[in-house]
């Protein structure tokens, strides 16, 4: 089980520790790939050999020729166009979340979505589902700050974060523990492109705007990941107190705020299925009234509790997803497992015929 500390002390960071840079892995630069026609990314001139990584270099797709840039140990893979929502969140979150010109520590607030109580119940929910291991590597979509980021970091994971708020990234580096092998690149979900099979974990903690944005977002997240790849996402849940008092599926967080929208369980189900074949989706962070008035430890207790109750278990707020076994176009030519006793029969066979096996090579 993985524990994280519910206390609200200060996280203490110098000034020179803020201003640290931190470099792209130059082995993770294989991972990435085109906006345009998803073709292998390669550096456009070799940088000066550099144990840390790459800070600054031109990339440039293999196949369209199309240029990119690591900038500040971020690559930079922003498409020319973004949806007006889009637009919006991250005028929001560079403005206002995430403002590096004087970046100070984070510090839980007494109720709400990151307080101390809301951590301990989420976090170890979402790490003890992701199950990584120090020889991972992950994959991170809307990493905002480094939540998740930094605890994962702790195992000795690679990771690939991927945020399109380019302050967000910044601030994310600062809170990343020493020798951490953290890959920071801005883009937007809806049009990442990834190598295939190049990551043994998935994680993200949005909803995204629409079905078809998170039907694309699972669709990258299942050619992404290893054929034991698992995949945990966290979803705003429509849950019962909602339906009760007929409140909105699609919201804003604050008057002109990032929209979300709330989904079901069954419709959580459905719009996964196409990409996974092993799917668990519960509710998590229940909303019970006058909790946080009770000693934290207490109410940590409490909310565990609910969280399992047959009935109050859909008071959640979240949805919590954990999908394996990722389902994908066949690749041509490759060959599957087969039966191996029907597989030696046709060689007796073509043996006594004085003919070869021809694997791959049937007539049609």
């Amino acid at each position: 089980m993985i524990q994280i500390q519910a206390d609200k002390k200060r996280l203490t960071v110098s000034t020179e520790d803020r201003l640290m840079p931190h470099h792209f892995p130059r082995d993770m630069v294989p991972m990435l790939r085109c906006n345009v026609d998803a073709g292998e990314l390669a550096l456009a001139e070799e940088p000066p050999r550099d144990p840390q990584g790459v800070l600054n270099a031109a990339l440039f797709c293999m196949t369209c020729r199309t240029e990119y840039h690591i900038e500040g140990g971020i690559a930079c893979l922003l498409p020319d166009q973004l949806t007006q929502e889009n637009k919006h969140e991250m005028g929001i979150r560079d403005a206002i979340d995430y403002d590096c010109a004087g970046p100070s520590p984070f510090v839980p607030p007494a109720k709400g979505w990151r307080s101390v109580l809301s951590d301990s119940l989420e976090v170890p929910a979402h790490l003890n589902e992701l199950k990584v291991l120090p020889s991972h590597t992950v994959l991170e979509l809307a990493c905002g700050d480094g939540r998740f980021t930094s605890l994962i970091a702790e195992t000795g994971a690679r990771i690939l974060a991927v945020d399109f708020s380019i302050n967000a990234l910044r601030l994310l580096a600062q809170r990343l523990p020493p020798g951490a092998r953290v890959g920071r690149v801005q883009a937007d979900i809806n049009h990442l492109h990834l190598a295939g099979r190049a990551f043994d974990r998935a994680l993200t903690l949005t909803p995204l705007d629409s079905r078809d944005e998170r039907m694309n977002m699972f669709r990258t997240i299942a050619q992404a990941l290893t054929d034991k790849g698992r995949y945990v996402g966290s979803f705003e849940h429509d849950d019962l107190n909602r339906r009760l008092l007929g409140l909105p599926l699609v919201r804003r967080y604050t008057k002109d705020g990032i929209l979300i929208e709330h989904l079901t369980t069954k419709s959580m189900r459905l719009e996964s299925a196409p990409y996974f074949s092993s799917i668990r989706v519960r509710p998590i962070r229940p909303r019970v009234p006058l909790i946080a008035k009770l000693p934290s430890g207490l109410a940590r207790h409490i909310l565990r509790l609910a969280a399992v109750l047959p009935f109050v278990r859909h008071f959640g707020e979240l949805l919590l997803l954990t999908a394996q076994n990722p389902v994908r176009l066949p690749v041509e030519g490759q060959h599957r497992f087969g039966n191996r006793v029907a597989k030696g029969i046709y060689r007796s066979y073509m043996h006594r015929k004085n003919k070869k096996a021809s694997w791959g090579e049937e007539s049609v």
